[in-house]
C-alpha cells in the first residue's frame, strides 16, 4: 500500500477507504430521505475523489467547502507531472501540470531539520516526473492549492490513462447517485440504498472504480462457468492483473461474486 513516498496501488489507497469500504462512491444509506443525503453528503467529502487541476480550479467555494455540481470535493488525487519543485526545511512545493489547466501548487509538510537523520528525512521528487498526490484542497488569498499527505511516483504510463477514466466513472456514478437520491426526496420513498445497490446502475455503491468495473466485467459474462480472471483483464487492459486479483479476492469475501469450476472462474451472486 501506500507509504511516505512510495509504493502505489493507485485508485483504492485506504483514500478514504481502501477495499471498498470507503472508495470514491458511499454506500447506501438508512434512515429518512433527508438523513441518507446528509450521510452521504459527509461520506463523499471524507472519501478520496479523483479528478483533474482544472476541476479543483473551477470549483464554487461556500465557507471553506468547495463544489462542483453538487459533488463535494474536499480529499481528492490527481495524476500529473511535475513542473518545479521547491524545498525547504518543513515543506516541499511543487507545481503540478496534468494538462487540463493551470499548474496547480501542491505543498507536501515534512520534517526535515538537521536533528532528522538523512535516511529519514523525504526526498523531493525530480522535475519533470509523473507523480500521483493524494491530499486536501485548500484556499488562501484566494488561489487553491493542494496540501498533500501522500505522493508516489508513476512508475506505468498506463496509470496516467487509468485515472482519466476513473475521473469520468466516479462523477457519472456521484452524479447519478445525486439524481437518485433527489428523486427519492421528492417521492418521499427511502428505499434506495437499503440494499447496498445504486438502482439506477445497477452498481453496488461503496466500490472503488477497480472494484466496481472488475464487478461488472463478471456480471456481464452469462457462459456457463461465469467470467475467468484472465478474461477480466482483457476486457480491463491497462489495469495490472494484481489489482485485479485483489478486487476479486474482496468482491467474493464480501459475496458479491462466487467461484465455479476453479478459483480463477466467477459469476455474480446478482446476475
Amino acid at each position: 500500500m501506500w507509504n511516505n513516498q512510495g509504493g502505489f496501488h493507485g485508485y483504492d489507497q485506504g483514500q478514504g477507504g481502501q477495499g471498498g469500504q470507503g472508495g470514491y462512491m458511499s454506500p447506501g444509506g438508512f434512515g429518512t430521505p433527508q438523513q441518507s443525503q446528509e450521510k452521504k453528503t459527509r461520506s463523499r467529502a471524507q472519501n478520496l475523489l479523483p479528478c483533474t487541476v482544472a476541476e479543483i480550479f473551477n470549483t464554487t467555494q461556500n465557507d471553506d467547502k468547495f463544489f462542483s455540481g453538487e459533488i463535494e470535493i474536499s480529499q481528492v488525487t490527481i495524476v500529473g507531472l511535475i513542473r518545479s519543485v521547491r524545498e525547504t526545511t518543513t515543506r516541499l512545493d511543487y507545481e503540478i501540470d496534468d494538462m487540463s489547466g493551470p499548474p496547480i501548487e501542491v505543498k507536501q509538510f515534512v520534517d526535515n531539520d538537521e536533528t532528522v537523520p538523512d535516511e529519514e528525512k523525504v526526498q523531493a521528487m525530480r522535475e519533470n516526473t509523473y507523480v500521483r498526490v493524494c491530499g486536501h484542497v485548500r484556499s488562501f488569498g484566494g488561489k487553491r492549492s493542494i496540501v498533500a499527505f501522500k505522493m508516489t511516483p508513476i512508475a506505468d504510463m498506463n496509470e496516467v490513462t487509468c485515472h482519466i477514466l476513473e475521473v469520468i466513472h466516479s462523477h457519472v456514478m456521484l452524479s447519478q447517485d445525486s439524481s437518485a437520491n433527489a428523486a427519492v426526496t421528492s417521492a418521499g420513498d427511502a428505499t434506495i440504498g437499503q440494499t447496498g445497490y445504486n438502482d439506477m446502475t445497477g452498481a453496488i455503491n461503496g466500490l472503488t472504480p477497480i472494484q466496481s468495473q472488475t464487478h461488472l466485467c463478471i456480471k456481464s459474462n452469462s457462459t456457463e462457468h461465469g467470467a475467468s480472471i484472465e478474461s477480466v483483464c482483457k476486457q480491463l487492459r491497462g489495469v495490472p492483473e494484481k489489482s485485479i486479483r485483489e478486487a476479486i479476492e474482496f468482491l467474493s469475501s464480501e459475496g458479491h461474486i462466487y467461484s465455479t469450476i476453479d478459483e480463477d472462474h466467477y459469476k455474480a451472486t446478482d446476475s
